[in-house]
């Protein structure tokens, strides 16, 4: 077993390794993709990267997700388990990673990886469910990688975690902040208006049409320039419609963010939770055959979010729930035992949350 000072050791070495080549990825809005580059560093407003044997820039607002090939040993290892769930472990080994980073000093061997490990720290303590650790995470971020490509993100998840931990002074507090940093560093128009998004959405006294008119306006405003807000701001107005019980209005508004690609994975998450929602009311109104076929497309939808966007823990648990509901109305013995497999990993993965209650009640004793 190794002892605290062994893995330090561990975390300093790691600052200097990785291969010798690296080919990344860098995934583009409008369907493109940069490959077999070399990202350098990233920033608020460009990513440098190099092609073969030139220096090039990308607009970071124009990236959708990078994919790295070359890691250090310890965010290698923490990104291998958070994918295998083993979250708590990826977190461990990143933690180890950063304190390394900052008690040691040393320039690390990829200039983009502080910050990306810092920000996963953030992510994984959001699927963990640890607010307090998520917003300790992101306050890491903010002082020791200022101008990193991740500051705007972690500003809106520490707003989150506090609106959501009844916070929502503090989380108001954070979305002021975050926006004197746009301002003092002329950020895209994008971060202002996601601000913006932010701000509706954590606005307790906005229900029903007038959060949905908010969110309107915010939708319009960003448009087919900044896509990933745009959806982001549908869904939400969505969710709102199913709220009020809506679903027919719902419905095609989900639609619409799924058949676009430019939407990350938490909006694709909520829209295809929520298309299964709109489908299964669909299925009680209708028999036979129909019924059939509309009871196998909302368990489509609902598993994708299980198996594509497991990750995303928000939704995951209700979309699982709900999946095994719908095995359960389809009314095969395969069918019905799928649906028990589902409840119970809910009450195992997702213990102590309102949807592992839910899928208690039709787990069979």
């Amino acid at each position: 077993m190794k002892t605290p000072l062994s893995i330090l050791g561990l975390a300093c070495a790691a600052l200097a390794l990785g291969s010798l080549a690296s080919a990344d990825t860098i995934y583009l809005l409008d369907g493109k993709s940069l490959t077999d580059v070399t990202v350098k560093e990233e920033t608020f407003k460009e990513i440098s990267y190099r092609d073969g044997g030139k220096n090039r820039t990308v607009r970071t607002d124009d990236v959708l997700r990078i994919e790295f090939s070359a890691k250090s040993a310890l965010v290698d290892r923490a990104d291998t388990a958070a994918e295998d769930g083993q979250a708590f472990d990826a977190i461990g080994d990143l933690e180890v990673y950063v304190e390394g980073l900052l008690s040691s000093g040393k320039t690390p061997r990829y200039k983009w990886e502080p910050a990306y490990a810092m920000f996963r720290l953030v992510e994984l303590n959001g699927i963990v469910g640890d607010a307090d650790a998520l917003v300790a995470a992101a306050d890491k971020l903010l002082k020791n990688r200022p101008e990193s490509r991740f500051v705007p993100l972690a500003f809106l998840a520490k707003a989150e975690a506090q609106h959501k931990t009844g916070k929502s002074g503090a989380a108001q507090k954070t979305l002021k902040e975050f926006q004197a940093i746009i301002t003092s560093q002329a950020l895209s128009q994008r971060w202002s208006i996601e601000q913006k998004l932010a701000t509706a959405l954590f606005d307790s006294s906005l229900k029903g049409k007038k959060l949905r008119d908010a969110l309107d306006r915010i939708s319009t405003q960003a448009g087919s320039q900044f896509p990933l807000v745009h959806n982001r701001a549908e869904v939400a107005i969505a969710e709102s419609f199913l709220e009020g019980k809506d679903f027919k209005q719902a419905e095609p508004i989900f639609t619409d963010i799924i058949e676009n690609a430019k939407a990350d994975p938490r909006t694709l998450a909520a829209a295809y939770t929520g298309l299964g929602d709109c489908i299964f009311k669909r299925a009680t109104g209708v028999k036979d055959d129909a019924r059939s076929k509309l009871l196998t497309e909302a368990v489509t939808s609902y598993m994708r979010v299980v198996v594509v966007y497991k990750d995303q823990t928000l939704y995951v648990p209700k979309a699982m729930y709900w999946a095994g509901r719908v095995f359960d109305e389809l009314g095969g013995d395969e069918d019905k035992e799928k649906a028990q497999k589902l409840y119970r990993r809910v009450m195992i993965e997702y213990r102590g949350t309102s949807w592992a209650d839910e899928a208690n009640a039709f787990r069979k004793r």
